[in-house]
């Protein structure tokens, strides 16, 4: 799980952090066990729900912790080259992960890009420490602790060569992201099969009542076979999102959600990114599923979501699970304000800090009043 990440010159984001710790257990949560498995006092924020409107830097923060992921567990320089601001001399990672190896283990790494237009020619280079989480730690405790140590910057091959990543992650972005195009079809399940498909139905028919049955073509493993009334839609696997004829966007969006929730429940990953999947999905959907992973997510795990929905505040998730986005348009940054900034207590719905746009993250309207008589 990550419990703390700040970014400088990576995309729109310059001096910014994001923490997600939590140092106070909560004594009524609807969220399970927000700590790390037999150390409860090492507690982190299971479930962070992003809230802004357009331009807010939701996509762009989801992309960052994707890349960032994706740059430590294959070393390769591309990925991180592709989130860097490239007209800054440097850009500056720092990010605080925690793996489960033979011990639970804090890591902080800290990464620095030296930027060339050429990106051949761009340096990356890495500082790394990491702490054996003992009994009775905090995450708060051992930060301090991390912030005292010595870093010594070296490439990023020799810097990052015996850190193998174990948690993993499953990221669905949307299909404005290059990476992102193509749909999803689980296959080689053997005896999981059937709990796939079954999972795949229950989504798809919820989003289309009209479809009778999806069924795996005997023919072709990795191709689904959505049934209709009158005709039947073929969806294989990495088919192009835009080629898939006679669904509508929701229910071709569904293939990737039938995917996360499959892998959320059988704990084939630690962190899961869902950015920008239910943008054609009905609210009440959307809210019911959400809670439907919320309540699947196992110990050690964590999820990352972005929403425009008022209806997910009516969960009642903690406080300390919602982030409230905003771009300032005096100096063009990006900020982040978690609602426990204001408020903790349960029985008040953080829909009031939307109401009262606690934080100035409402969308500004002026300009379409100039529209019209």
């Amino acid at each position: 799980m990550i419990l703390n990440l700040k970014l400088n010159n990576i995309l729109c984001f310059k001096d910014f952090e994001i923490n997600f710790s939590y140092p106070i257990r909560l004594k009524k949560t609807l969220i399970k066990n927000e700590f790390i498995e037999e150390i409860p006092s090492f507690r982190y924020k299971k479930v962070n729900i992003f809230i802004g409107s357009n331009a807010s830097g939701k996509t762009l923060l989801m992309t960052s912790i994707w890349k960032i992921l994706l740059f430590l567990r294959t070393k390769e320089k591309n990925s991180l080259m592709e989130i860097v601001d490239k007209k800054e001399k440097y850009s500056d990672i720092i990010i605080d992960l925690v793996e489960k190896e033979d011990v639970y283990y804090l890591y902080r790494f800290k990464i620095r890009i030296i930027n060339n237009d050429n990106i051949d020619l761009s340096k990356i280079e890495v500082a790394s420490n990491k702490l054996i989480i003992k009994n009775n730690d905090s995450y708060e405790a051992m930060m301090k602790k991390l912030d005292l140590l010595d870093y010594n910057y070296l490439d990023y091959v020799t810097a990052l060569k015996d850190y193998q990543m174990i948690s993993g992650w499953n990221a669905i972005l949307p299909a404005t992201d290059k990476h992102f195009t193509k749909i999803k079809v689980f296959k080689d399940l053997k005896d999981k099969d059937e709990e796939y498909l079954n999972i795949v139905n229950a989504i798809l028919k919820t989003l289309d009542p009209a479809i009778n049955e999806v069924t795996r073509s005997k023919e072709v493993d990795d191709m689904l076979l959505i049934q209709y009334d009158n005709y039947v839609v073929t969806v294989r696997n990495d088919m192009q999102i835009s080629e898939i004829e006679k669904l509508s966007s929701g229910t071709k969006y569904g293939i990737n959600i039938s995917n996360i929730v499959y892998s959320i429940k059988n704990k084939i990953n630690g962190i899961y990114i869902i950015d920008e999947q239910f943008a054609y999905v009905d609210s009440d959907i959307e809210k019911n599923i959400l809670a439907l992973i919320i309540d699947l997510l196992g110990d050690n795990e964590q999820l990352f979501f972005t929403t425009h929905n008022d209806n997910i505040y009516d969960l009642r998730y903690p406080f300390h699970s919602f982030n409230f986005m905003k771009k300032d348009k005096i100096d063009n940054k990006i900020y982040v304000y978690n609602a426990s900034l204001l408020e903790n207590r349960n029985n008040v719905s953080p829909k009031s800090l939307i109401d009262n746009d606690a934080f100035s993250t409402s969308p500004d309207l002026k300009f379409l009043n100039t529209i019209g008589g």
